[in-house]
């Protein structure tokens, strides 16, 4: 199957919750591939669990695999034509979500029950919704990056995917000793992104979850979303292009990855310095309203997933990359509404503030 690129049979005796790895993650004995020959080709095991694998591992995680992704985590639709394209469980037609499609799509089918990734511009929530499972992206910084593939470093974070946000809240544990969930009695700041065309189907659908959480959902209308999802593009391809550009010579890989490693080398270090000020501002931004309403929230995708075939039409990251430019934590949960893949609801807190905001994610009925 192509949701695998390394197996593993747990011991029978195994009693600890099945976890995937996204192998764009280290794990002892394992080569670290990123799903794309440039890479895989010279990929030697590796010589130590990263960080975040050897906590679960320590935690009692049964580990049942590395999963595939997009090449070098960039793509986030879900294709990738060297290790194949995981199917998505809800309609084979339609893409997983990436880069972690392989997460995704392992704990939609059942077979793992939680997933570790990463999130550089959505890679675990984007999946979660594709896939109509939850997915979580930490606060940049909280967890640990060594032993993870770099994308783009100042935008990479550690994520996790699973059938739920009391499995996210697991996943956490493993993840982060002592990890605790927190209460939430708040308020929900409901934004309304004016900039943003969103399917009204999904708005519906989030406003009706909303609605029936019994909380106070204040409408917070916002600007500046867009210009933040582009400040994020720029810096993930000027990082992207440091990180990669050395994979450009020989290495396999496709020419639309090869395209966008290349596009990072013509952005100059002005370009970037205003991209990067501007997220501090949208950060502030941010940080005021949550300030005031404790939690905000908005779709995780502007419409329903794209056929397989269409995905280049299909603007993923419009809603999630603006919060890897800021660094704020931020849940995906699946909620009622039309179609074969249920509608994604995108819940987002304060720096640091995971414990309360999946407390909150586990009261939403998915």
């Amino acid at each position: 199957m192509t949701t695998w690129l390394v197996r593993l049979d747990p011991p029978l005796d195994a009693t600890g919750p099945r976890v995937a790895v996204k192998d764009a993650i280290d794990v002892e004995g394992l080569p670290t591939t990123a799903a794309c020959p440039a890479v895989g080709d010279d990929a030697q095991p590796a010589l130590a669990d990263a960080p975040v694998v050897a906590r679960a591992r320590a935690a009692g995680a049964v580990f049942v695999g590395k999963t595939n992704l997009t090449e070098l985590c960039r793509p986030p639709d879900g294709v990738n034509p060297w290790t194949g394209t995981p199917r998505n469980p809800l309609d084979r037609s339609l893409v997983p979500g990436g880069s972690s499609s392989g997460s995704g799509v392992a704990v939609a089918n059942g077979e793992a029950d939680i997933a570790i990734a990463t999130d550089t511009g959505g890679s675990s929530r984007l999946p979660a919704a594709c896939c109509g499972v939850a997915g979580l992206k930490t606060t940049t910084g909280r967890l640990p990056l060594d032993g993870v593939f770099p994308f783009a470093p100042t935008m990479d974070t550690i994520g996790a995917i699973a059938s739920n946000a009391s499995g996210l809240a697991q996943a956490m544990s493993l993840l982060e000793p002592g990890f605790e969930l927190t209460p939430y009695d708040g308020a929900i700041g409901r934004l309304r992104l004016p900039e943003i065309t969103i399917d009204p189907a999904i708005d519906q659908a989030v406003d009706e979850a909303l609605a029936a959480s019994g909380r106070v959902i204040i409408d917070v209308p916002l600007t500046g979303w867009l210009r933040a999802g582009v400040a994020a593009g720029l810096i993930i391809n000027a990082e992207g292009y440091q990180a990669h550009q050395h994979l450009l010579d020989g290495g396999r890989m496709s020419d639309r990855v090869r395209d966008w490693i290349t596009r990072g080398k013509y952005l100059d270090d002005e370009m970037i310095t205003d991209a990067r000020e501007l997220g501090r501002q949208f950060r502030t931004q941010l940080d005021i309203l949550l300030n005031r309403y404790g939690v905000l929230a908005l779709p995780t995708m502007i419409s329903a997933p794209p056929k397989l075939g269409e995905e280049s039409r299909y603007d993923f990251t419009a809603l999630t990359a603006p919060l890897n430019l800021t660094g704020h934590p931020a849940v995906a949960l699946p909620i009622a509404g039309p179609g074969p893949v249920p509608p994604s609801l995108q819940l987002v807190g304060p720096a640091n503030s995971e414990p309360h905001l999946l407390s909150l994610a586990t009261t939403f009925h998915q």
